[in-house]
């Protein structure tokens, strides 16, 4: 049987010292290491490519680049079609009331380039509006000159469609002329 050690009134009892191992640090700064890297970049290609899978069909990638603030992706469209999941709104005022219940809305308005239509939703839904906004200016930091002129191109072409995901804050621009999607993303 143990003795209990007596400790005296007002004493505070012995502390015992964790030693830690070399073994035990090597696996800690693993671990450390490996969610740093983690932490890298916004996204990478084959997680974008599938978000983006379930709006368009995708061909080849024509250019990708992600950083810890941004995300750009140029893409081969297989076809301009939508997928019927994806809700396609006619305005800019219709998307906003597909977003009340939705994260993903596009905007197909012939009336409207890409940019005014952005622009719009700035006024008609402050929150989301500057999201998409911020997502398509930071994510113009990881594009390479080819994607930068597929992107502006889009921006302004009247018949170019807007599609957003405001939750995870990516902005997709389906420009059918070029046969391209441009997608970018800012800082979380």
């Amino acid at each position: 049987m143990s003795r209990a050690r007596r400790i005296p009134a007002g004493a505070r009892p012995p502390v015992k010292r964790a030693r830690l191992r070399p073994a035990g640090l090597c696996a800690g700064a693993l671990c450390l290491a490996a969610l740093a890297l983690a932490g890298c970049k916004r996204t990478d290609e084959a997680t974008l490519r599938a978000q983006l899978a379930d709006w368009v069909p995708l061909g080849e990638t024509v250019s990708f680049t992600a950083t810890r603030d941004c995300a750009a992706g140029v893409f081969q469209l297989v076809g301009p079609r939508l997928a019927s999941r994806l809700r396609s709104a006619g305005s800019v005022r219709e998307a906003v009331m597909i977003l009340k219940s939705r994260s993903q809305v596009a905007i197909d308005s012939r009336r409207l380039s890409p940019d005014a239509a952005l622009l719009e939703l700035v006024e008609v839904a402050r929150a989301p509006g500057m999201r998409m906004r911020m997502a398509g200016l930071e994510g113009r930091a990881c594009m390479d000159r080819a994607a930068e002129a597929a992107f502006g191109a889009a921006l302004v072409n009247p018949r170019a469609v807007v599609i957003m995901d405001v939750e995870r804050g990516i902005l997709a621009l389906l420009d059918a002329d070029d046969a391209l999607l441009v997608a970018a993303m800012g800082a979380q």
